[in-house]
């Protein structure tokens, strides 16, 4: 087996089909698909898992142990050569796999391929184009930030998985970001510089300003040695605050959105920062109307001809 696809689910029968079905689509057929259900009152994961052919397998946690944990038993239950994770409502371009596979097969033995990945509402509105994915020598701009995005975006070589340990499940979230930044400290990255991953954002999904700090720090606190000794620390940090100061904007908590952006703008001055601030002196509806556009804008990145309903027609269960 080449290739195995882990889809970790809890508590959302609506979304698994598709996701299986559009691992199922790829066109490698050499693939296996491992569902982990993580502690699901019903038993709606081997019911779909049921329903379809012996490439997928059912895995259950007894409780919910958390999506690092699911991430985890997917890669210890894969027999494939390499492992691609998929978010149950996250979906691929039927060639996904297939294009990444060339590239991870190089003569450079990259240890992740990553892709481009556009941000759609449950709806399908684009709301995020992705207009470039960073590869090679990763292991001092990785540090600054996850430059690499969702786990449904990459294909990962199995021993590599295993030499790394797979996800830090003492991580709150983040868990991504900390196995990259393992990852690329021994490893180059290679990218395939299309938008092969559809990722749904949902509503919930936007962390409160607090929880911005809390967990971007647990990270950082993990790897404050290696970050210090690359002479990160600071721009590390100043990113942070400027990750909570637009969080506060968004939340309309303008004075605590100015005391985090004059902590990033001392601490690393640029001009983004300098709008921002700016920005937080202005009145509430010249905020909100200025996140709507900036989201507007943000949706129509990319290639000239990139058409999301074209593109979505080579995915399985759109």
């Amino acid at each position: 087996m080449r290739v195995s696809v882990v889809i970790p689910t809890y508590e959302r029968p609506g979304f698994l089909e598709d996701a299986v079905r559009t691992a199922l689509a790829q066109t490698c057929e050499d693939l296996e698909v491992v569902v982990v259900d993580d502690g699901s009152e019903r038993d709606y994961a081997r019911e779909t898992v049921a329903t379809f052919p012996n490439r997928v397998v059912c895995v259950e946690h007894d409780e919910n142990r958390g999506l690092s944990a699911a991430r985890n038993t997917g890669i210890e239950r894969a027999s494939g050569e390499y492992v691609a994770f998929l978010d149950d409502d996250d979906r691929w371009h039927e060639t996904k796999i297939e294009r990444q596979l060339e590239r991870i097969e190089d003569a450079d033995r990259p240890g992740l391929v990553t892709c481009l990945s556009v941000s759609v509402t449950p709806d399908g509105e684009v709301i995020h184009v992705e207009r470039d994915a960073p590869s090679g020598d990763l292991s001092d701009p990785i540090l600054r930030k996850n430059l690499i995005g969702s786990p449904s975006r990459v294909l990962v070589r199995t021993d590599v998985l295993e030499e790394l340990g797979g996800f830090d499940e003492e991580l709150p979230t983040k868990q991504d970001w900390d196995l990259y930044i393992r990852l690329c400290q021994r490893w180059r990255v290679g990218a395939v510089r299309d938008h092969l991953c559809f990722r749904t954002a949902h509503e919930s999904m936007s962390s409160s300003p607090t929880a911005v700090t809390r967990d971007y720090r647990a990270v950082l606190e993990k790897h404050e040695a290696l970050i210090r000794e690359q002479g990160y620390w600071e721009p590390a940090t100043a990113a942070i605050a400027e990750r909570a100061g637009r969080a506060y904007l968004e939340y309309g908590e303008l004075g605590e959105a100015r005391n985090a952006l004059r902590a990033a703008l001392s601490t690393e001055p640029t001009k983004r920062r300098a709008a921002l601030l700016a920005l937080s002196y202005t009145h509430p509806s010249v905020v909100r109307s200025a996140i709507t556009a900036t989201r507007y804008l943000r949706s129509k990145r990319g290639p000239d001809a990139f058409d999301y309903r074209e593109r979505i027609d080579g995915v399985a269960g759109a």
